[in-house]
C-alpha cells in the first residue's frame, strides 16, 4: 500500500515538473513601452536569440513599441503581424520629453541624435562608432535619407539661414569662418560631437562657451 502511494506521488511529481518545463519562456513584464534603435541596423528575429529567423530590420533612430523583456535581454514586439524579438542591448529608452511638440521632421532628427549621445569624439571620424562635429551631423541626416557635405563650412553653405528649431543645424566660429556645427534640439540647446568633452553631448548654444561663438542656424 505504502509502495503504491509512493509510486503515485513520484508520477505526479514528474507530471508537474514536465508541465512547467513545457511552458514557453515568458517576458519579465507585459507593460508596453517605446524604445529607440541605437545602431545602424537592428535585426528583427522570430525567437529571442541570434539563431532565430530574421523577419526584417529596423533602422537607426526608429521608435518601436515593445511588449516586454525576456530573461536573456531581448524585447518582444509585434512585427508584420507576428510575435518577434529584438536585442535590447542595441536600443535606448525613448525620451518622450525630447520630442514632445516637435514637427515630424524635427522629432526624427532629434531622436536619431539623442540615440548617439555618449559616443566618442574623434577628429576626422564619420561614425558610427565615433564622430567629429560635421561627421556627426552628416551621419544623422544621412540616416534619415538627407544628404549633407562633409565639413562644417560646406554644410553652412548647403543650408538656408533660419531661426533655429529642432532638427536644424547650428553653426559656430572660432574667429574666422565656420569651424563647428551641431543639431538644434530647440531654440537654445543642441546635440553635438564635442572635442572638449570627448563625446557626443547635449548642451546650450545660447550661453556658456558656444554663446559668443554662435553664427547662425541652417535648414535644408
Amino acid at each position: 500500500m505504502k509502495s503504491s502511494c509512493l509510486v503515485r506521488i513520484v508520477v505526479l511529481a514528474i507530471l508537474l515538473i514536465s508541465s512547467f518545463a513545457a511552458v514557453p519562456q515568458q517576458t519579465k513584464a507585459s507593460t508596453s513601452k517605446k524604445v529607440v534603435v541605437a545602431v545602424d541596423v537592428l535585426n528583427v528575429r522570430s525567437k529571442a536569440t541570434t539563431m532565430g529567423q530574421k523577419l526584417g530590420q529596423l533602422k537607426l533612430g526608429q521608435t518601436v513599441t515593445v511588449l516586454g523583456k525576456t530573461a536573456n535581454n531581448w524585447y518582444q514586439l509585434r512585427y508584420a503581424g507576428k510575435n518577434a524579438y529584438i536585442a535590447a542591448t542595441y536600443t535606448k529608452a525613448f525620451n518622450a520629453k525630447a520630442t514632445t511638440g516637435l514637427t515630424k521632421n524635427g522629432a526624427a532628427v532629434v531622436s536619431v541624435a539623442e540615440g548617439l549621445k555618449g559616443r566618442p569624439y574623434v577628429f576626422g571620424a564619420t561614425g558610427p562608432v565615433s564622430f567629429d562635429c560635421s561627421g556627426f551631423t552628416r551621419y544623422v541626416y544621412n540616416a534619415l535619407g538627407k544628404s549633407l557635405p562633409r565639413t562644417a563650412a560646406a554644410q553652412y553653405g548647403a543650408t538656408k539661414r533660419t531661426a533655429p528649431v529642432a532638427g536644424d543645424l547650428v553653426f559656430f566660429t572660432h574667429g574666422s569662418g565656420i569651424q563647428h556645427v551641431g543639431i538644434a534640439v530647440d531654440g537654445s540647446t543642441m546635440i553635438n560631437a564635442n572635442s572638449y568633452y570627448g563625446q557626443v553631448v547635449k548642451e546650450s548654444f545660447r550661453s556658456g562657451y558656444w554663446g559668443s561663438r554662435y553664427v547662425a542656424a541652417g535648414s535644408l
